[in-house]
């Protein structure tokens, strides 16, 4: 039996799973965040060992075969890696880490969508904090929409729908819209009095990108309760996580075209909706339904798309990224490297 160490590191927190080569999780392990844009390399890293050890202690207390040098390769799946000049910063200090032992670096969304997909073809969409698509064709090569960041990008996830939230209660603070149930929430969320109070403390407490994107929660429990600023807020998001998932579909639809000879034959896609926004089910079913009718429009437009269906993920994110190295790595090797 082999063990293996999954490891899905973002900005909030570094979540890891030790698993054996049937993907059965006998070890989880959390620590803080491990985006080196918000907490830096090093204690990146760090937060990395600390999670992968709790996931070997507790490996080690089910099954008594495990012990702290059993660890057969390790995954990484890190939210930060998507460039180039990103990776390379952090793969001396993983390389150090992991002492000898394979290991493998992907974006946390490639570790989500081989876990979604258990390694096949598909397109995530994820939207926790920030927002990406990721579609990974037949062949392998991958369709990124978003993820830009914050600044850049990112539209329709959490952080986006905290931003929208701010705006809108400084519109019904200065008298641009009317000043509704929202405006009132988001000033007790952060306890304040005002907007002028509230840009004070914005600047002050240097509020986090998860400070901001948990107002998204408000924004759909003010949208529940009938308030038309939020309403329109968590439509206008539904609406973009829709487009950045169409947009890969089309661009893997395109690609496809290209590389056929004559008739290309119609693909059928499977997507997955993934994140802790769209643990909501009135927001996954928005966007499921926004998913809908833009693919019937791809369709229309004569693009080789047959049929398209979201499924549930096969595997977490983790052990997507344990997969990654049993499937890349592990069994890639040659039998005498194995010994």
């Amino acid at each position: 039996m082999q063990y293996f160490l999954g490891i899905d590191g973002g900005g909030t927190k570094t979540r890891a799973v030790l698993v054996n080569d049937t993907l059965q999780v006998l070890g989880i392990g959390t620590s803080g965040a491990s985006n080196h844009h918000s907490v830096g390399a090093d204690k990146a890293v760090q937060h990395c060992a600390e999670a992968a050890q709790v996931a070997i202690g507790e490996a080690m207390r089910v099954d008594k075969s495990v012990h702290r040098n059993s660890v057969s390769g390790w995954g990484f799946g890190l939210a930060g890696v998507r460039r180039e000049s990103d990776a390379f910063l952090m793969r001396g200090r993983l390389n150090s880490l992991c002492g000898g032992t394979p290991w493998i670096l992907e974006t946390d969304a490639v570790a989500t969508h081989f876990g979604a997909f258990n390694g096949g073809a598909g397109i995530i969409q994820i939207a926790g904090t920030g927002a990406v698509s990721l579609g990974i064709d037949a062949s392998g090569e991958r369709f990124y929409t978003d993820g830009w960041g914050p600044i850049m990008g990112d539209e329709g996830g959490g952080y986006w729908i905290g931003q929208q939230a701010l705006r809108a209660a400084c519109r019904g603070a200065d008298g641009r819209a009317p000043r509704s149930q929202l405006t009132r929430a988001v000033l007790g969320a952060f306890g304040v009095a005002d907007c002028n109070a509230l840009v004070d403390y914005l600047r002050k407490e240097k509020s986090s990108r998860e400070a901001i994107a948990s107002l998204a929660r408000l924004v759909f429990d003010t949208a529940n309760g009938g308030v038309h600023e939020a309403i329109a807020i968590r439509e206008e998001a539904t609406d973009l996580l829709a487009q950045s998932i169409t947009a890969t579909a089309k661009r893997i639809l395109t690609r496809h075209q290209e590389r056929s000879i004559g008739d290309a034959k119609p693909l059928h896609f499977s997507l997955c909706l993934q994140g802790g926004l769209l643990e909501d089910e009135y927001f996954k079913s928005g966007v499921a339904y926004n998913i809908g009718e833009r693919f019937v429009e791809l369709k229309n437009n004569f693009l080789p798309l047959d049929s398209w269906r979201i499924i549930k993920p096969q595997f977490d994110a983790a052990s997507g990224a344990a997969l990654l190295v049993i499937s890349r790595v592990v069994k890639t090797k040659k039998p005498e490297d194995r010994r």
